[in-house]
């Protein structure tokens, strides 16, 4: 199976800096609508320290979508969606979040690109030790 060339989207809320790879079609068709710190969160223990991005289809395709929203131990948070429709939206969150987050997209069904796993986004994203 071929290797994901990753379409990452890595957007540092605080600093508005964007980092998107050029080769997938579906990469612009999923977009932050907003986010929000300390959104209330029934998986959460605590949220005051919660952040939450939500993030809609803008286009006319569906989408598998996966969406990692760090949290401030440097873990990522993972989120799955599969047949996201147009216009819908997924929201994704880290309890102590740090604001930053990434995500890759596909057109729906398309197992010709493979999402990372969670392993290998840790091993990529990870600030520990840099």
């Amino acid at each position: 199976m071929k290797k994901i060339s990753l379409i990452i989207a890595v957007i540092f809320t605080l600093s508005g800096l964007k980092s998107f790879a050029q080769d997938n079609p579906t990469e612009k068709c999923l977009k932050k609508t907003s986010s929000e710190w300390a959104s209330t969160c029934a998986s959460c223990y605590n949220s005051t320290k919660s952040y939450r991005v939500n993030l809609q289809n803008i286009c006319n395709e569906t989408l598998d979508v996966k969406v990692a929203v760090q949290e401030k131990s440097n873990r990522w948070k993972t989120f799955n969606q599969n047949n996201l429709a147009p216009n819908d939206s997924i929201s994704s969150y880290a309890c102590e979040g740090t604001g930053k987050y990434v995500f890759w997209t596909r057109k729906a069904g398309d197992k010709t690109i493979v999402f990372p796993t969670d392993e290998e986004i840790m091993k990529e994203y990870s600030t520990t030790g840099k």
